[in-house]
């Protein structure tokens, strides 16, 4: 991942004297204590939020052109206790805007997904490449020991057209790592109540395939997840890249949750498949690189076959 381009390290334990902000064409980046806002044109996209007490770092809020909020409202606190009510969104705390995460590490379940094991954030750096505007993420994976078991190093390359590129490295560290078979995984994002399946939301695949019924559990190129909120039409579409190390395949349900995840093959296909964990050697790494495009329109207006052609030759 390197640090060949100019960037300003923002160490995490670090105390934030002056904010900044980082011009990148249509795309800046505004530096707040523990946290990049990024705008485009101007507008808040979204805000990436790393403080010390987090049990992992991720982006929330995050809007569609026009302000419209294509993700879950914070429901942090006391809401979570209500369950996960269909009407209200609320429950499944540990689903917060667009994160990285996983369930099943090793025999003992380290469990990043439901935040029973915290990822801790090391640093961040932000830099203009372009265009765009890049945020290099490292974060440490603790067992129950609180020890580091994976070294994090994640990408995120942030676009004018509001798609976020994920280059993420997972390096093990001080003894093997086993990547489970489980479906509660991977590069996610939870959605606003109104853009659900339940509510307004149209759930489609590459391949022509609609609803949940339809594309969960299965490999494609991409999904996209497209409905009404305020009034307007706006979506999310997650995007696999076809040169990692599998296809993965998505977790995208009626009630909200989206994500893809390359670890499930036997969850997935119901027992249909063998599972296939994925051991790595100390020092050796999984590297994986999925893409999230937010977009005003349905899946036609928002031109995503076209997108995930750009997303792809975004990475040489």
């Amino acid at each position: 991942m390197g640090n060949s381009f100019r960037a300003f390290v923002l160490c995490a334990a670090c105390t934030l004297l002056q904010p900044f902000t980082v011009e990148a064409g249509k795309v800046t980046a505004e530096k707040a204590e523990h946290a990049v806002r990024i705008f485009v044109d101007g507008e808040h996209f979204t805000t990436f939020n790393y403080a010390p007490a987090q049990r992992k770092t991720y982006f929330h809020p995050v809007y569609a052109p026009g302000k419209t909020l294509v993700v879950r409202e914070e429901v942090f606190g006391k809401e979570e206790q209500q369950g996960n009510d269909l009407k209200t969104n609320l429950g499944h705390f540990h689903h917060k805007g667009i994160w990285i995460a996983i369930d099943s590490i090793n025999e003992e379940k380290l469990n990043f997904w439901h935040e029973g094991n915290q990822i801790r954030n090391e640093s961040v750096a932000v830099a203009q490449q372009g265009d765009n505007v890049v945020l290099e993420v490292h974060n440490s994976w603790l067992d129950n020991e609180n020890q580091p078991i994976l070294k994090e190093e994640t990408r995120y390359t942030i676009t004018p057209d509001r798609l976020i590129a994920c280059e993420l490295k997972l390096t093990a560290v001080g003894k093997p790592v086993t990547f489970g078979d489980t479906k509660e995984g991977l590069f996610a994002v939870r959605l606003e109540k109104n853009l659900r399946e339940v509510a307004s939301g149209k759930i489609s695949n590459a391949e022509g395939k609609q609803g949940e019924s339809e594309c969960w559990g299965l490999p494609s190129a991409w999904v996209d997840y497209s409905g009404e909120v305020e009034g307007k039409t706006v979506g999310i579409t997650i995007f696999d890249d076809p040169r990692n190390f599998r296809p993965s395949r998505y977790h995208v349900r009626a009630y909200g949750l989206f994500s893809i995840n390359p670890f499930g093959e036997r969850n997935y296909s119901k027992g249909q498949a063998e599972a296939q964990e994925r051991t790595i050697q100390p020092g050796e790494a999984v590297q994986l690189r999925y893409g999230l495009y937010v977009h005003a329109g349905n899946r036609e207006a928002g031109g995503v076959p076209e997108q995930f052609q750009k997303f792809v030759a975004l990475k040489k």
